[in-house]
């Protein structure tokens, strides 16, 4: 067992290199091979993120290609997000840290409780969305349409969207702190078939720089500092280890960067 926990802080960098790190912290902290890890970083270019079960042919790609967004599959479950102006946390942990809280709903209650406490240390008035908001699937393509169970409010609106999944133990939950809503944008990566227009997402979305929330260094700060007291750990910053580099360039190449991942249009359930 590891008496810290890590903290990265990465820059913004390709989409593939992102859900590769992620994965490679997941099953290393399933191994125990890496001790609990919270991340911070960027994409460039902005990237739509899919989620695992999710078509692709969602995917307007022409839309994509003429504003430079890049395309790629997450690991965990949800719907799409633009990632662009916003930061993106992920927490990779061993699900026995959880102890009661293990379960799938009652450690994402956990976790929003600190991401919560860390943008209320920013003077972000962040609520919970109610147990009551489960996710549907008659919601469309957009991660960000409407509020789940526990994900962060801002007045109401949705702040934040995440998604988990696991492997061997291990817990891999990550989010999309937004910063300023790129909704039109958004909707042009996307075609909709719910006849919803921006608007609509528009009234429901919340971003940080409203509040004047415009700097990510102080909120990697904050919610780093929640995190380490809501589980009474140390957070040590400390890169990836060469392995973990290494791992994560060759699963960004054979999976990420492959479009028998990202493009599928009937994902695997092996």
């Amino acid at each position: 067992m590891f008496d810290d926990w890590r903290l990265l802080v990465d820059a913004p960098l390709v989409g593939a290199w992102n859900m590769a790190v992620d994965e490679v912290l997941l099953d290393g902290v399933a191994a125990g091979t890496t001790p609990p890890t919270i991340r911070f970083y960027g994409w460039n270019p902005p990237c739509l993120s899919l989620g695992y079960f999710q078509p692709f042919d969602v995917v307007d790609v022409d839309g994509c290609r003429a504003l430079g967004v890049d395309v790629v599959r997450r690991p965990t479950g949800g719907r799409a997000i633009l990632h662009d102006r916003e930061l993106t946390y992920s927490v990779a942990l061993p699900a026995p840290v959880l102890g009661q809280d293990g379960g799938v709903l009652p450690s994402y209650y956990r976790l929003s409780l600190v991401l919560q406490d860390g943008l209320r240390r920013l003077g972000v008035p962040a609520t919970l969305a109610p147990e009551s908001a489960r996710s549907s699937a008659a919601h469309g393509p957009v991660c960000f349409d409407r509020p789940s169970a526990h994900e962060i409010l801002l007045h109401g609106r949705k702040l934040v969207g995440s998604a988990q999944t696991r492997r061997g133990g291990g817990l891999l939950q990550h989010g999309s702190i937004l910063n300023e809503p790129r909704i039109d944008k958004l909707m042009a990566c996307l075609h909709r078939t719910d006849g919803a227009g921006s608007r609509g997402l528009e009234d429901g979305v919340a971003g940080l720089a409203e509040l004047g929330v415009t700097d990510l260094g102080p909120i990697a700060s904050a919610i780093g500092a929640a995190f380490a007291v809501g589980f009474g750990v140390d957070l040590v910053e400390a890169p990836l280890r060469p392995h973990e580099e290494e791992a994560a360039r060759a699963l960004a190449r054979s999976k990420y960067q492959s479009a028998g991942w990202t493009e599928r249009l009937v994902p695997s359930i092996t």
